[in-house]
């Protein structure tokens, strides 16, 4: 299209060079007519002649009368043409702004989402870098040991909720449990983290859920460790470090999966209903 355009201005070039030779053509033939006839064209039939300025005044205001009108037409064909081409120059010029503008929309567009993809592959590493963790000391408590110094057969786990059910109320149980500082401290403490890590770190620009990652460790999780966290959760103290602890795995229905029908963990059903409303009592077998 501006090929074309750019074609069009040098025909009109061509034409305009072409008018002003032909009107140089003219003055200059006028000129020499004049200087070879204009005794003739000043008879008087009253033997009164005109002086030579004179006559060549009047033959340029001749000259200058026939060609103006033509110029000026000519100059007028000019304006519009140049009003025309500018006109589509513009036109052209506003289709590749819109393109660029379209192409520079898709660059950003995918930049963020390059962007977005580049967060959520950090978040993943270290996330699953936590799950390596989590998910050994979880196999730790979890080891099974043989029957010893009083102590019944059973994984580390088992025995230290054996111990909290004996108590005669749940917060006697919580404290029976934090004060052991164990193994089982531990995955707390890992579980708490992972839980926070999930709600502060997770890209906000992320295509995808952060309770998917919750899904993750609820899948690890067995009832007794289900049970420990309900416990430690178990407060409604706002200064209490728990407090937060409490409100994650309420947002992430971590307690979702507890099963309260068991009879062993039946005796403290109406505590945990009073810090977990969401924990329903368990329908008849």
């Amino acid at each position: 299209m501006m090929d074309k355009a750019w074609q069009k201005i040098h025909v009109m070039e061509m034409i305009a060079v072409c008018v002003l030779l032909g009107t140089a053509w003219m003055y200059l033939k006028a000129y020499w007519d004049f200087e070879h006839n204009y005794q003739t064209w000043l008879a008087n039939p009253n033997g009164e002649g005109m002086s030579r300025a004179e006559a060549l005044g009047l033959s340029g205001d001749f000259l200058g009368g026939v060609l103006n009108p033509i110029l000026s037409f000519f100059s007028l064909l000019a304006l519009l043409f140049t009003l025309r081409l500018q006109r589509r120059e513009l036109t052209a010029t506003m289709e590749e702004l819109k393109k660029s503008t379209v192409a520079a929309e898709s660059n950003v567009r995918l930049f963020t989402e390059q962007i977005a993809a580049q967060r959520l592959d950090a978040f993943e590493n270290t996330f699953f870098s936590l799950l390596k963790l989590f998910n050994n000391t979880f196999e730790k408590i979890n080891e099974h040991h043989e029957a010893e110094a009083g102590q019944p057969a059973g994984t580390s786990l088992q025995r230290l909720m054996l111990h909290a059910r004996s108590q005669p109320t749940l917060e006697a149980a919580r404290a029976e449990l934090m004060a052991d500082h164990s193994e089982i401290d531990h995955f707390i403490s890992i579980l708490f983290e992972m839980l926070r890590f999930i709600e502060q770190k997770f890209p906000d620009t992320a295509h995808g859920d952060p309770m998917f990652y919750a899904n993750i460790l609820k899948a690890i999780i067995n009832q007794d460790a289900f049970e420990a966290v309900a416990m430690y959760a178990a407060t409604r103290n706002p200064q209490s470090p728990y407090m937060e602890f409490k409100q994650l795995i309420e947002k992430y229905e971590l307690l979702q999966e507890l099963d309260l029908r068991p009879a062993q963990r039946q005796k403290f059903m109406a505590g945990y209903a009073q810090y977990f409303p969401q924990l329903q009592p368990p329908a008849p077998l």
